[in-house]
């Protein structure tokens, strides 16, 4: 019986040990450097193979000019991109100022329209310098015209 019980947890010991070297290759895949050195294996399969190996012997043989060089690189196409996004800053801006100053014209003539229509029906027909309209020929002069208030055919 304790002889089974042995071989039981050798079995489960043997197990933990693949577990953890698997959990172990898992984690390493998963890494930045697990990440790197997969790519890396990957570019040394095709073609470039060999190109890979010299670039990383000039890395490995000099890493701050390679390093300054992949800097300077990133700066310039940072400054490249921040170029479109002052364009892109301007243009939304004239496109702000666009809309305002069609917001405070259509403003002003709303005004001008209202205060129009204010003033016109403040004046009187009978005020110095009016004319008033002379009735239509076959009415008398106390009847007044009726607006025609007939149903209109929907269309």
């Amino acid at each position: 019986m304790s002889r089974r019980i042995d071989e039981i947890e050798a079995d489960v010991a043997r197990s933990r040990e693949r577990l953890e070297k698997t959990l172990q290759r898992i984690e390493h895949k998963l890494s930045a450097s697990g990440m790197v050195d997969d790519a890396l294996a990957s570019l040394r399969r095709t073609r470039h193979g060999d190109v890979v190996d010299r670039a990383m012997g000039v890395l490995r043989d000099n890493p701050v000019p390679v390093l300054a060089l992949m800097a300077g690189i990133g700066w310039l196409i940072g400054r490249a991109g921040s170029g479109e996004r002052d364009a892109a800053r301007e243009a939304r801006a004239r496109e702000r100022a666009f809309r305002h100053e069609a917001r405070a014209a259509t403003k002003d003539a709303t005004k001008d329209a209202s205060k129009d229509a204010s003033n016109s029906s403040r004046t009187d027909a009978f005020s110095p310098g009016t004319e008033a309209t002379p009735p239509a020929p076959d009415m008398s002069p106390g009847e007044r015209v009726r607006p025609d208030v007939s149903p209109q055919p929907r269309s």
